[in-house]
């Protein structure tokens, strides 16, 4: 389910002159996947914890404690100046964004920063930079459970 809504979310995302796309899988089909991929990319680490939450009301919730990678295609002979021009000050803008964007969305119930974020440059083969940042996410769920 958080992967829908997640590419939902992404997916009307732009900042600045860039517009996202969406992935997910390990970070070993990451290596592979993002060969092909359009940048700049959010990309979510797989597998999901799901937390569930049951009160006395009846009332489940679903709180999921993820990573997302903001990345942008780098070349590998970027000076660090290069990197964080091109890559990690726009993958800052894009983080700041996307937790208004879930702080906005009726899809979402509470949105925190779980953790710290962390820059990187020349990720995996496909040589991408950017910033990966944990969320936990509660989805706003409205079904009921009713038990007969």
């Amino acid at each position: 389910m958080i992967i829908s809504v997640l590419n939902t979310l992404v997916s009307g995302m732009t900042s600045g002159t860039d517009t996202f796309t969406f992935g997910f899988g390990p970070e070993w089909f990451a290596n592979l996947d993002l060969d092909e991929a359009d940048f700049p990319i959010v990309f979510l680490d797989q597998p999901v914890p799901i937390e569930f939450q049951a009160a006395q009301s009846g009332y489940i919730g679903e709180t999921y404690p993820i990573t997302l990678f903001f990345m942008y295609k780098a070349e590998l002979d970027y000076t660090p100046t290069e990197h964080d021009s091109n890559c990690i000050e726009p993958a800052r803008l894009a983080i700041r964004q996307f937790i208004s964007v879930l702080q906005d969305s009726d899809l979402i119930d509470e949105v925190d920063v779980n953790g710290d974020a962390l820059e990187f440059t020349n990720l995996l083969d496909v040589a991408v930079s950017g910033i990966s940042i944990p969320l936990s996410i509660k989805l706003n769920i409205n079904a009921s459970v009713c038990i007969q």
